[in-house]
């Protein structure tokens, strides 16, 4: 059959919905290269590299942070005695049988019928819940003891323990989170008044915006520094910029030295208490200690006289732990290091808004509308548009952009103010879409 023409009133509203389809939530996408500006391609591909990279981190510090938690739930349970009057030993214990002995069963059972493979599976669970009485006491000193050394004299007591070390993965993780947001233009941001302007106009307002931010970023990250700064490496408040920055990077350096001289004596524990189960505080010897105090550098550094004074000893045992001339052992030295994230982190994204409007404005990203919905989305159907005529009466077709009876790509608004603010809570309730979906479109 030959193709019917459309009306001029057809022709007139398709071209009133192609201009609806860029009044909706902005959001950088990909532009078109061939159309991109080539000064702008070495940046595109920073910006590439620069979310791959931010990927991987965000998959190895998730990684790290549950193991680290789960490290520590689990030595917390084994290490409960019974005698404590405490029974999360007993639940851990019930929990642990009950996953471990349910998994056997049901991989020994896979190959017999359902009906049996069920049977085996919940039996086993319940034994490992009802055995836990049975060893209760297993692994109690073992578990003590791991987890003595990691929270009172290993790598892990500079940064507060396992649970110091999950809250510190946690904060870089959220910052993570907010660089990748901002890259791909995610971020939390209020767009009521530039949905309403037309593209041309909308760009240059989402580049004042995205530079205004930048700004305060960069604003953030000097205050979350210069605080750190005065509070955790000693600097006068009243210093220079420069003065600050010298005693954040002398800090710095005292710090690696702790840090590299703990870890090389996590190295020696290693074997004796995990491979072992020698007791933490025990197995290093003065005359050991002695000798590695001579070998780590600590004259150089402090001088003889207070080297001299750090040693014990030779017949006395000793936690294997760090000290510091005049100080001490530095528990939790680290914790001041790992507040530097908060200052890094929000330069790193006041970095990201300026790649952002670079990547915008030489035509590497585009701003388009948000495709994953509005108030008809790709999921506007049929069933949608009836719940509506159910709700509004048939008037509602006067003021959807598009038919009813088909779906609708576009983003649906009513076409006056007098129409969306009484009927805005309708909108939301019926088609369950975010409160911007509502917001008129000037004819």
């Amino acid at each position: 059959m030959p193709e019917t023409p459309k009306s001029d009133d057809a022709n007139e509203e398709g071209a009133q919905a192609t201009e609806a389809d860029d009044t909706g939530p902005t959001k950088p996408s990909d532009g078109d290269e061939s159309k991109a500006a080539a000064w702008g391609r070495p940046l595109a591909r920073l910006d590439s590299a620069w979310t791959n990279f931010e990927t991987r981190l965000c998959v190895v510090v998730l990684v790290l942070e549950i193991l680290s938690l789960s490290l520590w739930v689990a030595l917390k349970g084994m290490s409960a005695r019974p005698d404590s009057g405490s029974n999360i030993g007993i639940v851990f214990r019930g929990l642990v049988g009950m996953i471990g002995l349910g998994s056997l069963a049901f991989l020994l059972t896979r190959k017999a019928s359902k009906t049996v493979q069920r049977i085996a599976t919940i039996g086993s669970m319940l034994f490992g819940v009802f055995a836990a009485k049975l060893w209760t006491s297993f692994g109690v000193e073992y578990s003590s003891n791991l987890l003595n050394w990691y929270q009172q004299a290993s790598t892990l007591t500079l940064l507060g323990g396992l649970r110091g070390i999950g809250t510190r993965f946690t904060v870089l993780l959220t910052l993570l989170g907010g660089s990748l947001a901002t890259a791909a233009g995610k971020h939390i941001t209020i767009d009521l008044v530039t949905r309403l302007v037309k593209p041309k106009v909308r760009i240059p307002m989402l580049i004042v915006g995205w530079v205004g931010t930048s700004a305060i970023c960069f604003v953030a990250a000097w205050g979350f520094f210069d605080h750190v700064a005065i509070q955790a490496f000693k600097a006068q408040p009243d210093s220079t910029p420069s003065a600050k920055i010298s005693s954040v990077k002398h800090g710095l350096g005292e710090s690696w030295f702790i840090f590299s001289r703990q870890m090389s004596l996590d190295l020696k524990s290693t074997p004796h208490v995990v491979f072992k189960g020698d007791s933490y505080s025990d197995w290093l010897k003065g005359d050991e200690w002695n000798a590695w105090i001579d070998d780590q550098g600590f004259k150089e550094r402090f001088g003889e006289e207070k080297t001299k004074a750090l040693k014990v000893p030779p017949t006395s045992t000793r936690a294997p732990i760090i000290v510091i001339p005049e100080r001490g052992e530095p528990r939790g030295e680290l914790v001041h290091v790992a507040n530097l994230v908060f200052p890094f982190g929000l330069f790193i994204m006041a970095l990201r808004f300026l790649l952002l409007c670079a990547l915008v404005i030489s035509g590497h990203k585009d701003v388009s509308i948000d495709e994953s919905g509005g108030a008809f989305g790709e999921d506007f159907d049929e069933a949608h548009a009836d719940e509506l005529k159910a709700v509004m009466g048939d008037e509602i077709e006067k003021y959807l952009i598009g038919s009813v009876n088909e779906k609708c790509t576009g983003i649906c608004r009513p076409r006056a103010l007098s129409f969306a603010l009484p009927n805005m809570l309708c909108i939301i309730s019926t088609a369950g879409t975010p409160w911007y979906s509502a917001i008129p479109k000037s004819r």
